[in-house]
């Protein structure tokens, strides 16, 4: 069986077949990080298939070391093919399982790329959480039907009905390398009683007639019947069982419409104010004025700082987090976990990213009429100039549709004790490669930029 992990220290304990055993008088750590790998500690719970366009892209993981992931291409020499991977026995009352209702602090689904030859990807993948069940016998044409569409299927796919928006992914993958992806939203839904069953990894579809997925460069996974026990899928979760408050902000929900968003664009000149430009000059917009757009990494084409991509951001701010009303966050409780969660667009076959992009908290004062220009003494921003902290989170493998979860707890933890809170930025972190996203304006309300809190004293007692 596994044994948990405690991530904080159990003191005065007395430790027996691998559990933490605490003396009368104390409490054991708040947080417990468990994992769940075929052939670890006795746990063989994890279930896996390959499902696609072609016959012979249906085949269980146990059958095979390894097995490609590939996307949609109109001429068919690049067939969809998706990876279904379920790890049942995961609740429970089991000292080696999470118990039922408990919070979850993070989730990451680990899979690791086969060394075969062209096993390596560009990406990127997204990781979904499946909202019907899978077998043996389960097919991508058969299981998986749209009536949304007159495409036939795109597998498991969140426009159908047949799973949740992507909520992580995988960017580019060398072979032999492991790589996480974020489905902590997922595994909080199966903890709060809805069906485990599990999560598809896939491509995704580029628009709605299909003209193409977001990559069609294929990507071989290890499977549950590798040889090797750790290049099997892994699940590894944190949760706690003690109190905590759950909030969303976000605009148009349950009264919430605290959010500013600034979208500032560095126009072709990314050095220097260039608001005159006859084309693509500097300008800021209103996040509540638009529905999706783009957001871009600069790439210079000269030495005067013209640009063949653009430096275009995006600014955040979520008002009166903090309150002792309802649907408020506690003042005196510590943030356990924060993240700001921003959706992919989807009315564009470009909408996806490899990344990174990173979001990273605002140490300067701005507002709608912020320009590139603004801030510091080097335009738009950076962390030498003062304009922003380091990184909180950066992240990679942006499908179309998916939702981005950046952990910004620090930021936020700190605004509770006191920091001056002049929001947070999304920018590109080392990529010219564009990202479209949902607005403050988005017509899809849940598509809306959202601040999610969880607020508990998780510190050992």
């Amino acid at each position: 069986m596994l044994h948990p992990e405690m991530t904080s220290v159990c003191r005065r304990a007395v430790w027996a077949g691998g559990l933490c055993l605490v003396l009368a008088g104390l409490a054991a750590a708040q947080v417990v990080t468990i994992s769940f790998q075929n052939g670890v500690n006795g746990y063989n719970g994890t279930v896996d298939r390959q499902i696609g366009e072609r016959d012979v892209d249906q085949k269980d993981g146990i059958t095979v070391a390894n097995y490609f992931l590939d996307g949609y291409k109109p001429d068919k020499s690049s067939p969809d093919a998706q990876g279904l991977v379920r790890f049942d026995g995961v609740f429970g009352a089991d000292p080696n399982q999470i118990p039922a209702g408990a919070t979850i602090l993070s989730a990451e689904l680990v899979v690791t790329t086969s060394q075969v030859g062209n096993a390596q990807t560009g990406g990127p993948y997204g990781v979904a959480g499946l909202l019907q069940a899978f077998d043996s016998q389960t097919s991508y044409f058969v299981s998986f039907a749209t009536v949304t569409t007159d495409m036939g299927s795109r597998g498991a796919w969140w426009q159908d009905g047949s799973a949740t928006r992507p909520v992580g992914g995988y960017g580019a993958q060398a072979q032999g390398a492991a790589s996480s992806a974020n489905v902590a939203s997922v595994v909080q839904a199966w903890a709060d009683g809805a069906p485990a069953h599990g999560f598809v990894i896939q491509a995704g579809t580029s628009d709605s007639s299909k003209t193409q997925a977001n990559t069609v460069d294929g990507w071989s996974i290890c499977t549950t019947g590798s040889l090797l026990t750790n290049e099997r899928p892994l699940l590894k979760v944190s949760y706690t069982t003690a109190p905590v408050v759950r909030n969303t902000f976000q605009n148009g929900l349950k009264g919430y419409e605290g959010t500013t968003m600034a979208l500032v664009r560095s126009g072709a000149n990314a050095l220097i104010a260039d608001t005159t430009a006859p084309t693509n000059p500097e300008r800021t917009e209103d996040g509540l004025t638009l529905n999706q757009t783009y957001l871009d990494g600069v790439q210079f084409s000269d030495a005067a700082g013209n640009t063949s991509s653009p430096d275009d951001l995006a600014l955040l701010k979520f008002a009166n987090v903090f309150s002792a009303e309802p649907n408020h966050a506690p003042p005196g409780v510590p943030v356990a976990k924060a993240w700001l969660v921003m959706t992919t667009g989807e009315s564009n076959a470009n909408a996806h990213t490899v990344g990174p992009y990173a979001a990273f908290p605002l140490l300067r004062p701005w507002d709608l009429t912020s320009l590139h220009s603004s801030f510091g003494a080097v335009n738009g921003l950076q962390v030498d100039d003062g304009d922003i902290g380091p990184a909180l989170a950066s992240l990679v493998g942006f499908i179309r549709g998916s939702e981005v979860w950046f952990d910004v707890t620090a930021y936020l933890e700190a605004v509770r004790t006191g920091t001056p809170d002049y929001g947070l930025a999304v920018q590109a972190n080392g990529t010219a490669d564009g990202w479209m996203i949902h607005t403050t304006g988005s017509t899809t309300i849940d598509a809306r930029p959202r601040l999610v809190v969880y607020s508990g004293d998780l510190a050992t007692k």
